[in-house]
């Protein structure tokens, strides 16, 4: 079960065709749904969302793959903090 969090999958989140997408642990592995779509029982599972990485990033400038890197392992450490 691979619950590595990367910085692929937070491009692909931010670059989402969905609405509100959100990065979530789903079977084990990251994931993008639609948030609008999670029941609750979900929500403990969402590791975060567009709008909450969009806040975390460089508001001057366009993000680089090292800020991407450096968002992944923190929300990585999270992730392993809970067991995931």
């Amino acid at each position: 079960m691979n619950t590595h969090v990367t910085a692929t999958h937070l491009q692909t989140l931010l670059d989402s065709p969905l609405p509100d997408p959100a990065l979530i642990l789903q079977s084990g592995a990251p994931t993008i749904v639609d948030s609008g779509e999670l029941g609750d029982e979900h929500q403990s599972l969402v590791i975060v969302t567009r709008n909450e990485l969009r806040e975390q990033l460089p508001k001057d400038r366009d993000c680089s793959q090292s800020d991407l890197e450096f968002h992944a392992a923190s929300l990585e450490s999270t992730v392993s903090g809970l067991g995931g």
